[in-house]
């Protein structure tokens, strides 16, 4: 059982808590936050008028309030008794999500003039996931490929995918058409990772390249053997056992053994992700017999929990419960190997608390750098210089080493801001797939690269949220001072009222061009294109069989066949809620915007005006909330979309809201204001974290956790909570 799923029974108590604060008050000023102050008051402490309506400053008074409906709903899915009503309620429970305003979709990756050189979806492709980077199997030319043979290859994967002839027969097509190959990688990074402990964060550059899975999906998204040669389901369903590959080892960086690989590595390497409680470990707890105890400490045992090596190739996971979609998860971080010898030759110990005391010795020294990991992957890495150079060469020790097609991988640095060096040097061989900015758009019209080479980018699951603070307490970047609000104490308590405000926070959502944001990048032909319009895309998954479920009090049956899209929408207009997610003329959640409004989004400013006055809050275009919106300065597309913001929501809302742009002067300064924080409470912002979520599994679960509260949802932290 997850963590939060323990604390169900806060749900009921924190409402009430919520409404006993609306009912009695309090009047605790002094709780307003100041710059980098990172501590909230006790629960349910807040600001009261007098009048009933409250600041929440602690985070699940404030997430209970706000996505208490969605919290409901999600805990329900989890306990139906189908996978079709799971999805189905899931889509009720991501309607709430949407309702409560807390962010915002904003766009999808893809749906953009591109140029490549990489053979369509070689490196890898799963729906749930995207295009993978697995150079291994990446089928690169020397030459661009013309968008007449891309179009070719893109019709030939959708004919080939799943006969295990795609590969071999585009590489004969290219043959034929005069192309070359090549089994170098030269492409950019703009950032290296925090740490090379993949298992801890997975903030590494690319940890597919150095590890490997138990089974991973190839270029035509079949599922196929890779550490685990073959594996059984017990009847019940409960019961998952792997038949490693033998022979294999791990090496250091520089290819000398270190260790045989054996089953008890995935133990040791679960164990760690749990001793380190990254993100991924979600997808193990509640699933795994035993890992929310070890989480919750109810034990510190670690062979409680259902992960077990019969022998040094036999591994075996036992579930909690029976999880048709299982096997869509083995080729996430949760279920990659950690050689158990090697991480204690570098100071590493097992057991949370023991974790958490060693990591602050100068003798726990894995994953400090590229040099302290042990490798079982295709690529070994050696070298890594921040704002410079990275370079991987293929592991000759590697299992599949004879099928590696991409032997060397050389990145240089590239921060994005000189878009001609990037175009110029794309047609000098740097970069596998260039993204057309609007003004590389131009460059290639005037060259004539547009008419032979560019096509447009597939759409994929990615969704980039807008996403707004509910309890900002960082002012200035914790990291390094900078992205510095210049707002008042007074200004910073009235918008820390507003977003907690519902209607406020669809005002703004309501308020977002996001068309003409997209138009910035990609051009006014494709700026509808990648736009989406819900956080689990509309396609994700169907109904198996026919549903019927209840929908504010009336029983609604949903046939088989049913997109998910299609059910967040019925219970987005059961609320009365004038937004379209789901299109069901194109059948898609993409392509349009079903948000921009600026009419609905003045009316429900001015409710949200009146509710703020009646905190004592004066909102007027004279007295303005304002809120901070941290952009890349020192990049002109992204100054281009700051404005846009900024313009587009100050007319909608009639200068009732003013959207201050707080220069980042650099990639670092950016990604210090959210990406590079510890917690929701470092997030320095009123409005941001435009970073992409994914898919890990083919289960909707898959996004909706990350809403989760007290820590268990990544996502949750945007919204300046945990």
């Amino acid at each position: 059982m997850k963590n939060w799923l323990r604390r169900l029974t806060a749900l009921a108590l924190c409402l009430a808590l919520a409404a006993s604060l609306a009912a009695c008050g309090g009047n605790n000023n002094e709780a307003n936050n100041t710059a980098n102050n990172n501590t909230s008051n006790s629960a349910g402490d807040g600001q009261d008028d007098g009048d009933g309506a409250v600041i929440l400053y602690d985070d699940e008074a404030i997430y209970m309030s706000v996505l208490g409906d969605f919290y409901d709903m999600y805990a329900q899915a989890l306990e139906a008794e189908t996978l079709s009503e799971r999805h189905a309620l899931m889509a009720l429970a991501e309607a709430k999500f949407l309702e409560s305003g807390v962010g915002t979709p904003m766009y999808t990756a893809g749906g953009c003039y591109a140029l490549t050189r990489l053979v369509y979806r070689s490196g890898g492709y799963i729906s749930w996931m995207g295009d993978r980077t697995n150079y291994d199997q990446m089928i690169l030319t020397n030459e661009i490929i013309v968008t007449e043979d891309y179009e070719h290859l893109r019709d030939m994967w959708f004919e080939l995918a799943g006969t295990g002839t795609y590969s071999e027969s585009a590489r004969a097509y290219l043959e034929e058409e005069g192309y070359t190959f090549t089994d170098t990688y030269t492409g950019t990074f703009d950032r290296v990772g925090t740490t090379w402990d993949f298992l801890s964060s997975g903030d590494v550059m690319d940890d597919e390249s150095f590890v490997d899975y138990l089974y991973k999906y190839n270029s035509e998204s079949q599922l196929v053997p890779h550490l685990a040669t073959d594996y059984e389901i017990s009847e019940d369903g409960l019961t998952y056992t792997f038949y490693i590959r033998e022979g294999v080892i791990w090496t250091d960086s520089q290819g000398r053994k270190v260790a045989d690989l054996t089953a008890d590595d995935w133990v040791a390497g679960a164990q760690h992700l749990a001793d380190t409680g990254a993100s991924s470990i979600e997808n193990l707890n509640g699933r795994i017999v035993g890992i929310a105890e070890y989480l919750s400490g109810e034990t510190t045992d670690f062979s409680t929990v259902g992960i077990k090596a019969l022998d040094d190739h036999t591994l075996q996971y036992t579930l909690t419960e029976e999880c048709p979609y299982f096997m869509t998860m083995v080729a996430d971080t949760a279920f990659l190997p950690m050689s158990r010898s090697y991480y204690i030759s570098q100071g590493g110990v097992f057991g949370i608390a023991e974790y958490d005391a060693v990591t602050a010795s100068s003798s726990y020294v894995y994953g400090i750098d590229q040099d302290h990991i042990a490798y079982c992957g295709p690529y070994l890495c050696t070298n890594v210089t921040d704002k410079n150079s990275v370079n991987y060469i293929a592991n000759p020790d590697y299992w599949n080493a004879e099928n590696v097609t991409i032997k060397n991988v050389n990145l240089s640095y590239d921060d994005g801001s000189d878009v001609t060096r990037e175009y110029n040097n794309f047609f000098n061989g740097v970069g596998s797939t260039m993204v057309l900015d609007t003004a590389q758009l131009e460059m290639a019209k005037k060259d004539g690269s547009y008419d032979k080479y560019v096509y447009v980018a597939d759409n994929v699951m990615n969704i980039f949220m807008m996403w707004f603070n509910l309890h900002r307490q960082t002012y200035a970047n914790v990291a390094d001072g900078a992205v510095v609000s210049q707002k008042t104490e007074e200004q910073k308590e009235v918008s820390l009222a507003a977003f907690q405000n519902q209607h406020f926070r669809m005002a703004l959502a309501r308020s977002i061009d996001r068309a003409t944001y997209i138009s910035q990048n990609l051009g006014e032909d494709l700026k509808y294109v990648c736009l989406r319009n819900s956080f689990v895309p509309g396609t994700f998954v169907s109904l198996e069989e026919d549903v019927t479920i209840d929908i504010n009090g009336e029983s609604v049956t949903f046939p088989a066949g049913t997109f998910y899209g299609e059910i967040v929408q019925a219970q987005i207009d059961a609320d009365g809620l004038d937004v379209t997610v789901w299109n069901a003329e194109t059948m898609s959640s993409d392509g349009y915007d079903g948000w921009y409004d600026p009419e609905a989004a003045a009316a429900e400013m001015a409710i949200a005006v009146e509710e703020l006055a009646a905190m004592g809050y004066e909102i007027t275009a004279d007295n303005p909330v304002v809120i901070d919106y941290p952009y890349s300065a020192y990049h002109e597309i992204a100054s281009n979309q700051a404005f846009v913001l900024k313009t587009s929501i100050e007319e909608a809302l009639g200068g009732l809201v003013e959207v201050a742009l707080v220069d980042c002067n650099d990639a670092t300064e950016n990604l210090n204001s959210w990406f590079n924080t510890q917690s929701g409470a470092e997030y320095n912002y009123d409005m941001g974290g435009l970073g992409g979520i994914g898919g890990d599994f083919g289960d909707p679960e898959t996004y909706l956790d990350s809403l989760l509260p007290y820590g268990d949802g990544y996502a949750t932290r945007r919204m300046g909570l945990w």
